[in-house]
């Protein structure tokens, strides 16, 4: 009897610790995010490193981010825009664009590493060059002004 009531305390307390293990695993899963908020993180940090493009472009520097449709699934939006808008870019040529783009990449890097951390399994950044009023720069019409930046 002895024997019998060691072996059921011992296959309970074997059963208990597996249980316990099982639910520390559910616990360890990383937080998935919808659509939003992966978007208002992402978008957050774009807003927490401004200064950064301030330095790079001068004070009159602006941007605007859009992407994630409400309701959209999280898996669904891959692709942010990024509207990068500055007061003049001059010359007015390829180079300069070229070049306005690969200043940017520390800043935009941090946003796509974001968007990796929040879910994104392949994140996008389509980064748009425009004038202070978000319209093409004049001149710049057969140039190359928008990129994809892909982490």
């Amino acid at each position: 009897m002895k024997k019998k009531s060691i072996i059921c305390l011992l296959l309970f307390s074997f059963i208990w610790i597996l249980s316990s293990c099982s639910n520390n695993s559910k616990n360890t899963s990383p937080k998935t995010y919808d659509s939003y908020e992966q978007f208002k993180i992402s978008s957050q940090t774009a807003k927490d490193n401004f200064g950064d493009l301030k330095k790079i472009f001068g004070e009159k520097t602006s941007y605007e981010m859009t992407g994630a449709p409400l309701g959209a699934r999280p898996k669904q939006v891959t692709e942010y825009n990024f509207i990068l808008k500055l007061e003049q870019v001059s010359p007015i040529n390829q180079q300069s664009f070229d070049e306005i783009k690969s200043d940017i990449t520390p800043y935009t890097d941090k946003i796509l590493n974001e968007m990796k951390k929040v879910g994104i399994k392949y994140p996008t950044l389509k980064l748009t060059i425009r004038d202070k009023d978000a319209v093409p720069f004049k001149g710049s019409e057969n140039l190359i002004t928008t990129y994809s930046l892909k982490k």
